[in-house]
């Protein structure tokens, strides 16, 4: 059984080896092609056409090569004036409204959290559900009125639980469940909205916050 596996090493090492001679590069190439001009009988020299067709594999491959370089330049060029474009939009931010696509809420303890909603046409009923970090129900809200036509609708939560108590300091997640006159029911996509008070720049990216909680650039649906 060993010597089957060391064969079959030497067998793939063999074919990898194979694999990596049939690749060549510019440089390589023309290696090639000089040591094949130097090398050649001179009374018996190589065949036009062939000499041709090998330089005009010489010229396609150093066009590709360039055509490569020059799409990863533009790649990169593009990426820096997108990032350059969003760090100096960036300031004008603070102050705005933004709508985040998040179901995750920060409470302080004080200010009210600007629950959001879509709905995806006329409703009959709804509920909107809030709950603590460790999953247990906070809040119930029965949904009504102008709040179960179709678009986006914003909640203002005042950190109250059902028995009228304000909730603890930390995180909340909120959850919307809704039915339509046929009893089919229906979760529409949820966002948070409020103002960004700050702008922090991160390793691995840039954020905002919201609501006293950090938001990356990438979650935020609209400013206003």
């Amino acid at each position: 059984m060993i010597q089957e596996v060391g064969g079959a090493s030497n067998s793939a090492t063999q074919q990898t080896q194979a694999k990596d001679l049939t690749t060549v590069n510019k440089d390589e190439f023309l290696k090639l092609l000089t040591y094949q001009l130097k090398s050649q009988n001179p009374l018996q020299p190589a065949n036009n056409q062939e000499f041709a067709a090998q330089l005009a594999q010489f010229s396609q491959l150093e066009q590709l090569t360039n055509i490569r370089a020059l799409l990863e330049d533009q790649s990169y060029t593009n990426m820096m004036i997108a990032e350059s474009l969003t760090n100096t939009a960036i300031p004008g931010m603070l102050g705005k409204t933004a709508s985040v696509a998040t179901n995750e809420i920060q409470f302080n303890g004080e200010d009210k959290n600007e629950l959001g909603f879509n709905v995806p046409y006329q409703m009959q009923s709804g509920v909107l559900s809030i709950y603590d970090e460790s999953g247990n129900l906070v809040r119930t809200i029965d949904l009504s009125g102008e709040n179960l036509t179709k678009g986006d609708h914003t909640i203002a939560w005042d950190g109250e639980d059902n028995s009228g108590s304000k909730a603890a300091v930390g995180k909340y997640t909120f959850d919307v469940s809704m039915a339509d006159g046929s009893g089919t029911s229906f979760s529409g996509d949820k966002f948070t909205s409020g103002k960004i008070t700050a702008v922090r720049f991160k390793s691995d990216g840039t954020y905002v916050v919201i609501n006293n909680q950090e938001v990356s650039l990438s979650k935020i649906i609209e400013i206003s």
